[in-house]
């Protein structure tokens, strides 16, 4: 079962595969983000529609490449950024959670994305 904490680190396996401008898996694009020390190999989505973004009640999945140490950080973000957004696969099927239509997209989308990058090899996922 994936969980995603506050601080989510995974070992990479083809650092190759993250190059400024590229897109990894063909599906998601990636840029360098200068701001950070070391510069990281990034990629970014949002969960939400124009009035979401505005009045901050959007979410997103974040992820960086760090190729100094070898490592991809991952975590994710509520509220237009001011909340952490923390889950396991498991909330998906709870009854007991009140999810929103964007923490749905969200927790699905993140899942996916890190079952799909450890499949092709390109992340390991500590047991």
């Amino acid at each position: 079962m994936i969980k995603v904490t506050r601080e989510n680190k995974y070992k990479v396996l083809k650092p190759e595969l993250f190059k400024d401008g590229e897109v990894l898996l063909d599906k998601y694009p990636l840029w360098i983000n200068m701001n950070m020390h070391p510069h990281h190999i990034c990629f970014v989505k949002d969960f939400g529609d124009k009035d979401d973004i505005t009045y901050g009640t959007s979410n997103t999945t974040w992820l960086g490449f760090n190729p100094e140490a070898n490592e991809l950080k991952l975590h994710c973000t509520s509220y237009g950024g001011m909340c952490g957004f923390i889950f396991s696969e498991e909330d998906l099927t709870r009854k007991d959670l009140s999810l929103s239509k964007n923490d749905i997209e969200c927790m699905e989308f993140t899942i996916n994305l890190i079952k799909e990058l450890k499949d092709n090899g390109i992340i390991e996922v500590a047991k």
